[in-house]
């Protein structure tokens, strides 16, 4: 499955729905249209079936608005971003309401994800054209596939419906919250099931499928969010057992800035990327668009690039060089984040500009010009450079970039790992330190400008551990999730301890948040959902 989504080729009639298929490097032939009673028989149509579920996770990220729901509901409520130009974002400043695109949009693309998982694990006990390792591979992949959808559900909107089967009757159709917790449950027994049957690695033809790590790390981090939503410390040592499981499986890459480059996907530090690819014409119209199969007018790409590029600051002749051409500057880096790195790290120039940085960006993606950063092409004086700086797409029939979105990286591992040595039962201090100071020494591999953690005690360690994570992770859309889950542990609290770079936001959040609403359509459709408190 190495890169790239090119091209939906196939249109497949699943339970009444259109579902379109990608062809990658795999080079399926175009079946035409077929229904699930004579398609799903051989490899190479489950191989179609199977890359079917994965495009859906395109479907996130192909729009910076409203459409694909990801950027404004994942990133903007954290502490590290802020809308252009201190623009009022109702998401952002945590004005959230159930009617909001945003949230449904997340919603329809979870569960079509989850559909499409589902008729899989259905019709694989059916195949007499498989063999049983190759059942088993296939299992495996769309286990670990239904397993994140799930993990977003229960992460996001908590007690949403939990779909394990296909939906044969619209009384199917109409299915109740899920109780608390089995969303969690159901994701840990798909992960438990796809680390024994996906394979140890994959060859350079199948590069962005799910390996055993990626399940292995999927289970242990959601062990670690369920011991802190559940308050559950037992769940610590499960978690780091997951992940102690994998620690030499993969390894930090030199170059920090590798890890967000076109030119170095799939590289040995990844442990799961979302493939990107720049698609058809029209970057507008969602990867499932085009039902008729011929893959011209749907999107493969990412909408991060022109979305977190810099544009015009305050003042309309304060723009950076391709501004609103090439980059939009929806996104602006919050103070609080610009203060959080340490002087010297170089992780802060590979994740947000800043004055007087060299702004070797879109046209001037090999610094020919001599471009630099001004602050003023900012209200904040800060852009993102994660993910900007080498990525030179700038072959706008697409505004959309085929960067890799990365999902799990092991420097998350290892962090998760220290995290759970700190905070579980069984004290492991020494040997946290050790795998945060081993992010560190990656980070600032020469000068040692940055000092190895040496905490003794349990609340230092954690302080340093909670630093750590921001600034390895920052705009990677992990930051609020690990707010909301440490908030539940009670470790820290959210409305007192968190700056987040805006009065607005500071004053409106409330335990709500802690959740997003069920969108108002779903219940619309079906009065037996029910609303998460406070919407």
């Amino acid at each position: 499955m190495k890169k790239k989504l090119i091209s939906l080729t196939l249109t497949l009639l699943l339970v009444g729905g259109l579902f379109t298929r990608c062809e990658q490097k795999l080079n399926l032939s175009p079946l035409g249209k077929l229904d699930e009673q004579t398609y799903f028989q051989t490899e190479e149509d489950f191989k179609g079936a199977v890359l079917l579920a994965y495009s859906t996770l395109l479907n996130y990220t192909y729009e910076q608005g409203d459409a694909g729901g990801w950027f404004q509901t994942m990133l903007l409520p954290d502490d590290d971003a802020t809308t252009a130009n201190n623009n009022i974002n109702n998401l952002e400043i945590f004005n959230w309401v159930p009617t909001a695109g945003q949230f449904r949009a997340i919603w329809e693309t979870t569960y079509k994800g989850v559909q499409r998982s589902n008729i899989i694990l259905e019709k694989i006990p059916e195949a007499t054209d498989l063999s049983p390792e190759q059942a088993e591979s296939f299992e495996g992949e769309v286990r670990f596939l239904r397993a994140y959808f799930n993990f977003i559900l229960a992460s996001q909107f908590g007690t949403a419906p939990l779909i394990e089967t296909t939906p044969r009757t619209v009384e199917d159709t109409r299915a109740v919250s899920s109780k608390p917790g089995e969303l969690w449950d159901a994701v840990i027994a798909d992960l438990k099931i796809a680390k024994d049957f996906l394979p140890e690695t994959r060859d350079d033809a199948n590069l962005g499928r799910a390996d055993r790590v990626a399940a292995i790390a999927l289970l242990g981090k959601t062990l670690l969010f369920r011991a802190q939503w559940d308050k559950n410390p037992d769940l610590y040592t499960q978690a780091a057992a997951e992940f102690e499981s994998i620690i030499g499986k993969r390894s930090l890459v030199a170059a920090y800035g590798n890890n967000f480059k076109p030119s170095s996907e799939n590289n040995a530090e990844s442990v799961f990327e979302i493939q990107m690819g720049i698609g058809g014409n029209n970057p507008w119209l969602p990867v499932d668009f085009n039902f008729d199969g011929n893959g011209e007018d749907i999107s493969a790409g990412s909408a991060r690039l022109i979305y977190f590029r810099a544009a015009c600051g305050l003042n309309p002749g304060d723009c950076a060089p391709g501004a609103n051409a090439q980059g939009y500057g929806s996104v602006q880096i919050a103070q609080p984040l610009q203060k959080e790195f340490e002087p010297g790290d170089p992780r802060r120039a590979a994740t947000i500009f800043l004055e007087g940085d060299a702004y070797n960006t879109g046209e001037n993606a090999d610094g020919s010009q001599g471009w630099i950063y001004r602050s003023v092409y900012s209200a904040t004086g800060s852009s993102p450079a994660k993910y900007v700086l080498g990525d030179n797409n700038i072959d706008f029939r697409s505004p959309l970039s085929i960067n890799n979105q990365r999902v799990i990286r092991y420097a998350d591992v290892l962090l998760m790992l220290a995290e759970c040595k700190i905070l579980g039962p069984t004290k492991d201090l020494a040997g946290a330190a050790a795998l945060i100071n081993q992010v560190r020494r990656r980070a600032d591999p020469t000068s040692r400008i940055l000092p190895n953690v040496t905490a003794t005690t349990e609340t230092a360690l954690f302080s340093a551990l909670r630093h750590e994570r921001r600034v390895e992770l920052a705009l990677e859309d992990h930051r609020y999730n690990d707010l909301v889950r440490w908030h539940r542990a009670g470790l820290i609290n959210i409305k007192t301890d968190i700056d987040f770079g805006r009065p607005q936001a500071n004053q409106a959040w409330s335990e709500k948040n802690l959740l997003k609403p069920i969108p108002q359509s779903e219940r619309d459709l079906n009065p037996d959902l029910v609303q998460n408190t406070g919407y």
